[in-house]
């Protein structure tokens, strides 16, 4: 197993094609976490991030086989990650929208004052809500880049974008995020 552990992707992959069940998890443990808090930033919703890592680990095992024996794992794990992200919100804001017209109850939102929130639970609502501020574009790749910590190349292969527009947009949303946070470090 010793290994595995230093195998590359495509090499634990095509470990994985060859019947290695070993390899299959070590990409999953290699990549999960970083991959899991990429889709939080990005949906603001650890069950639905969840259930979408999952989904995405599980398309790269049905799809073992048609993937290009060369074709970088990570990059192709976060463009499905954000499609079925993307999906997620997609289907979210039409039973937002329903929920919003069927059950209307603006008291709830008084139930959980902040001031009851411990201070790293308010920083972590801080962030999400920094986070969810963003244009679209903007949240995923700061997210891609500060919270799953991808090279710029890798982040313009799963947006397809040019790594000059996500300069840019890093640029923008990194801008914005320390303007939304910059009271949070406590004080000084």
């Amino acid at each position: 197993m010793e290994g595995t552990q230093e195998a590359s992707d495509q090499g634990l992959l095509a470990a994985h094609r060859q019947g290695d069940p070993r390899a299959f998890e070590v990409l999953f443990r290699r990549h999960q976490g970083a991959l899991y808090r990429h889709v939080v930033r990005m949906l603001g919703d650890p069950a639905a991030a969840e259930d979408i890592v999952i989904e995405a680990f599980h398309r790269l095992h049905a799809h073992r086989d048609r993937l290009r024996p060369e074709a970088a794992v990570r990059p192709w794990l976060y463009t499905v990650a954000n499609n079925l992200a993307r999906n997620h919100r997609r289907a979210g804001r039409r039973l937002g929208r329903w929920l919003a017209l069927a059950a209307a109850d603006p008291e709830h939102a008084a139930d959980e004052p902040a001031a009851r929130m411990g201070s790293a639970d308010e920083v972590q609502r801080r962030v999400a809500a920094a986070f969810a501020a963003l244009p679209r574009r903007q949240r995923e790749v700061c997210s891609l880049r500060l919270v799953a910590d991808l090279p710029l190349e890798e982040i313009a292969r799963v947006t397809g974008a040019s790594v000059g527009t996500v300069k840019s947009r890093l640029f923008y949303g990194q801008r914005r995020l320390r303007d939304l946070l910059v009271d949070v470090g406590g004080e000084r």
